[in-house]
């Protein structure tokens, strides 16, 4: 029986112009990873372009600043303009049970189409027009019965299982300690996805 290695992956706050919501996706880069378990409030990011800090890459470099006026706790958060790409990369390989924790402020999209799966996805999820949520299982879009309210805060909650390629998602209002709703239970890892462990968090605005 394969034994279960639990890590955790925790940022803070990310302030989204509007809200498509992803995890463990592929993009063209090679950089400096960091390792796991990890924290990222931000108060400790310098105030401007976050691209280059503490790991982080951003696709449009100018268009995802660390600043202290829209924040979620703390001094500092990160806002991520329209049509723009942010992650970061992990070098963990020994963990099956990974849990990713933040914090966004989601504005909702203006349709409803969902984003296109490409071949490294574990797990992903995004919000539609109408602000409910829609999550990635093997190759379907499944409707979970959650739904957004537009420019509110809200804490997401992951827990990637790779010993059985399925992840959970869990999500609570910004109430301090607010308990979470479970919203989606064993849902399986994209179809297309080769993943054998964690290595990176993204968030496609």
């Amino acid at each position: 029986m394969k034994q279960r290695r639990t890590t955790h992956f925790r940022t803070s706050a990310f302030a989204l112009v509007f809200g498509l919501l992803a995890c463990g996706v592929w993009l063209p880069a090679i950089v400096r990873a960091a390792d796991v378990p990890h924290v990222e409030t931000f108060d400790d990011r310098s105030t401007g372009t976050l691209h280059g800090q503490d790991n982080w890459q951003v696709q449009n470099q100018g268009d995802a600043l660390v600043q202290p006026a829209t924040v979620y706790a703390g001094g500092k958060a990160v806002v991520v303009s329209t049509n723009t790409v942010v992650w970061q990369n992990f070098t963990n390989g020994t963990a099956t049970d990974v849990w990713v924790d933040f914090y966004a402020k989601v504005p909702l999209p203006t349709n409803s189409t969902p984003p296109v799966i490409q071949s490294e996805y574990a797990a992903a999820f995004y919000p539609g027009s109408d602000g409910k949520l829609h999550a990635i299982s093997n190759s379907t879009w499944v409707p979970l019965g959650y739904t957004l309210t537009a420019g509110q805060w809200y804490r997401f909650t992951i827990n990637l299982d790779y010993g059985t390629e399925t992840w959970d998602l869990h999500v609570s209002d910004s109430t301090p300690n607010a308990m979470a709703t479970h919203v989606g239970t064993n849902l399986q890892f994209s179809a297309t996805s080769t993943n054998e462990y964690f290595h990176r968090f993204r968030i496609k605005n």
